[in-house]
C-alpha cells in the first residue's frame, strides 16, 4: 500500500502487537532457534561434497522458508504461512531421506538434467545453441536410469511419492495430518475453501490478513520441520550440537504444550 506522503509500506505493521500478545512465547523461542541454526551453519566445512552441498542446501531451503514463514506470521496471514509450511516439510524430509538412503543421492542429482530438458522445450530461445547442445547431451546420458519398462521417464526424481518417504523416516503422521492440510490450502480443493471461510451463515466471506486464524498452527508445524532440518544437517555433518538441539526441543514443548493448556482451558 501506498501512504499519502508515498512512502511504501508493506504488510500490516500496525499488527504486530496483536501478533505478539497472541503467539509471543512461540516467536521468542523462533528467534532463539533461528540465531542456533546460523551458529550451525558458520561451523560447517568450508569445502564440501556434491553431496554434502545437497544435504545443506536443502536444509538452508528449509530454513529459508522458516525465515518467509515469520515474515508472514508477523503480518498475520496465516494461510499464506501455512503453505509455506508444505515446502518445508518437503525439502526437510528430503534431506533426511536422502541422509538415511544415500545410494539415492545420485538419481537426486541428475534428475536435473531431466528438469533442464523440460525448461529448454518450454523456452527453446532461453540459451545459446551450444547450451542447449550441452542440455540435449546430459539429457540423453542421464535419461536411462530413470525410464520404466515402458520406455517413459518418471515425473520425479525418485520413484517413491513424498507419502513413501515421510513413512521411511518416521514422519507418517506428520504426512497425515500438517502436511495434507497444508498442501489442500495450496491446492485450492475443497478442504481449503472451508479453510478460508469467514463470517456466519448469514454472511460467508473469505479471511482477509491480517487475522490471527492459523498463524499457531503455521507457526507450530513450521518450527518441527525447521527443527528437524538442523537435525538433519547436525547428524549429517557431525556437528555435535545434539545437546542444544535437544535443549531447543523440549523448549519448543514446553511453549505448545503451555500454549494448547491455555487454549483448552474452561471460561
Amino acid at each position: 500500500m501506498m501512504n499519502t506522503d508515498e512512502t511504501a509500506v508493506f504488510g500490516f505493521p500496525d499488527f504486530a502487537k496483536t501478533v505478539v500478545a497472541e503467539c509471543g512465547p512461540a516467536l521468542r523461542l523462533a528467534v532463539e532457534d533461528s540465531r542456533l541454526a546460523d551458529e550451525m551453519f558458520s561451523a560447517l566445512p568450508k569445502q564440501m561434497s556434491l553431496q554434502q552441498i545437497v544435504i545443506y542446501m536443502l536444509v538452508r531451503m528449509t530454513a529459508t522458508g522458516w525465515s518467509e514463514l515469520l515474515i508472514l506470521v508477523g503480518n498475520g496471514a496465516g494461510l499464506g504461512a501455512m503453505k509455506l509450511s508444505r515446502g518445508m516439510f518437503e525439502s526437510a524430509v528430503m534431506a533426511e531421506y536422502l541422509r538415511n538412503t544415500p545410494a539415492e543421492m545420485d538419481d537426486y542429482i541428475e534428475y536435473g538434467r531431466v528438469l533442464d530438458l523440460k525448461r529448454l522445450k518450454m523456452y527453446p530461445d532461453s540459451v545459446s545453441p551450444e547450451k542447449a547442445r550441452e542440455i540435449e547431451r546430459e539429457y540423453n546420458r542421464v535419461a536411462p536410469r530413470f525410464t520404466n519398462k515402458h520406455g517413459k521417464v518418471r515425473n520425479h526424481w525418485n520413484k517413491h511419492p513424498m507419502a513413501f518417504m515421510a513413512q521411511q523416516i518416521g514422519r507418517s503422521q506428520q504426512y497425515e495430518v500438517p502436511y495434507s492440510l497444508a498442501a489442500s490450502i495450496h491446492h485450492g480443493n475443497f478442504e481449503a475453501m472451508i479453510s478460508h471461510l469467514s463470517g456466519d451463515e448469514a454472511s460467508i466471506d473469505i479471511d482477509q490478513p491480517p487475522s490471527l486464524r492459523w498463524l499457531n498452527q503455521a507457526l507450530a508445524s513450521g518450527h518441527v520441520y525447521f527443527l528437524q532440518a538442523l537435525a538433519t544437517l547436525n547428524e549429517f555433518f557431525n556437528l555435535g550440537f545434539e545437546l542444544r538441539l535437544s535443549a531447543a526441543g523440549a523448549a519448543f514443548e514446553g511453549v505448545w504444550r503451555t500454549s494448547t493448556t491455555e487454549t483448552n482451558k474452561t471460561p
